[in-house]
């Protein structure tokens, strides 16, 4: 349709609407309307006061029902389920269970009935205040002359001041909202579905994030009974080289000779990587590491701070930092980061995925894990027995290996070489070959009592 024929139409239509009004407004056609006009109580009588002290109350509920309307249809109903789950304080959970029952009732129909009763209140309200102190001119003359906007620019922060600060020590000051670490963590939850859903292994990691600061280092530290140390007057001739190698660990703790609990630095096992144990050197004539101690009361977080200075990737805890006897356990880098993911880091070398469970180690891939990688396992012994498909493949070097035993002290695996056989980490599998003399290790595990 052309502008100027819209623009006639609409001018059409507001002349109409022009004359229907002045019609309506004749005073021909008019209804004579009678005012009925109630005379107000007596002041001071009991009917006067029930109905001003109804009037109060419809005012205060009123009030109730605006407050009301306005809190619950703000709240989150994601908060109030993290609140309901996660909350410290148990009166807040079990309001927040409350609220979130209602709310799940239907938000539109708790908005209905609030907005109902607040229409209720409202018209209720002049009935009482109109029988009480009368209308007309007297309500003119108050709502426009005793109160008017100038006067109550004046009148009512006095009022609402110590209203406001009674209503901020009773129900608390209006803060900035902020979730607790336990709700972070109950909120994550939430989030497993949705448009953009996080992974478990999000979740698990930014979970353990958050645990960190409140999770000390004896909680996760490796106990000295379990820990492999070496003595500053070990010689380091092939047999000890061979048992080193085949423990899988990086970093061993040195202590003085003959005082097992007088800790002096840390052995890199990179540094004998150009050795010949046919120098048959004391550990005391390699340059040793730093070996930090640290106090049982700090956090893992403290721990991995100090890491992060690449001063050392080893901590030992123990009751007196720099006075021997007070070792407890070591933590290191692999621990720290083994409570971010919340998972225990299996390698190569490991035969238990917890020092403190003694729960044999199992290497395990599935299809989601092995996308987009490939293997390539170079076969050089051959194979007597069935081999389990988490086991890795070992490659033997084909020199004879002296006799070496060592057993640990722990349930679990012991570790035994000798020439020209090594056993699988499962019973019944046995691999035929000759053994590697750094590498040939035969790890055979008994059943737990």
């Amino acid at each position: 349709m052309p502008r100027a024929s819209s623009h006639f139409v609409a001018l059409s239509i507001a002349r109409a609407l022009y004359k229907l009004g002045s019609v309506v407004a004749s005073p021909a056609l008019r209804t004579a309307t009678t005012t009925v006009s109630v005379a107000p109580e007596e002041p001071g009588s009991t009917t006067f006061w029930v109905k001003l002290l109804l009037s109060c109350g419809l005012v205060l509920l009123g009030g109730v029902f605006a407050g009301l309307t306005i809190g619950l249809m703000g709240l989150d109903e994601l908060h109030l389920r993290v609140l309901a789950m996660a909350s410290d304080e148990e009166v807040e959970k079990k309001n927040a269970a409350k609220v979130l029952k209602l709310l799940r009732k239907g938000r539109h129909w708790v908005l209905v009935v609030l907005l109902l009763g607040n229409v209720i209140v409202n018209e209720s309200l002049p009935i009482f205040l109109d029988s009480a102190i009368g209308g007309g001119i007297a309500a003119v003359a108050i709502s426009t002359a005793l109160i008017g906007e100038q006067a109550a620019v004046y009148i009512w922060p006095p009022i609402a001041w110590p209203i406001a600060k009674l209503l901020d020590y009773v129900l608390g000051a209006d803060e900035e909202h902020t979730y607790k670490k336990a709700e972070l963590r109950s909120f994550l939850q939430f989030h497993r579905q949705g448009e953009e859903p996080l992974r478990d292994d999000e979740i698990k990691i930014l979970s353990g994030v958050l645990e960190l600061n409140t999770k000390s280092v004896v909680q996760i530290m490796t106990p000295m009974r379990d820990a492999v140390t070496l003595s500053a007057d070990a010689v380091l001739d092939h047999a000890l080289v061979d048992k080193i190698l085949i423990s899988g660990y990086s970093r061993f703790p040195v202590h003085e000779p003959g005082k097992p609990h007088a800790y002096i630095g840390l052995l890199l096992i990179k540094k004998l990587l150009k050795y010949d144990p046919a120098l048959k050197l004391q550990v005391s004539e390699f340059g040793l590491s730093i070996l930090p101690e640290a106090t049982p009361e700090i956090n893992c977080f403290q721990a991995l701070d100090y890491f992060q200075t690449g001063r050392a990737h080893l901590l030992l805890v123990s009751k007196t930092p720099g006075i021997p006897g007070g070792a407890l356990g070591v933590v290191t880098l692999e621990d720290i980061i083994e409570e971010i993911i919340a998972e225990e880091i299996v390698d190569e070398f490991d035969r238990y995925e917890d020092n403190h469970s003694k729960k044999a180690a199992k290497r395990r891939g599935n299809a989601a894990v092995m996308k987009g990688i490939v293997e390539h396992v170079k076969r050089r012994a051959t194979v007597t027995g069935v081999r389990a498909a988490d086991e890795p493949e070992h490659e033997y070097d084909t020199e004879s290996a002296p006799l070496l035993n060592h057993t640990s002290t722990g349930d679990g695996a012991s570790i035994n070489t000798t020439e020209g056989e090594s056993r699988a980490s499962t019973p019944g599998q046995t691999y035929r070959g000759k053994v590697g003399r750094h590498y040939g290790a035969t790890l055979s595990t008994s059943p737990r009592s």
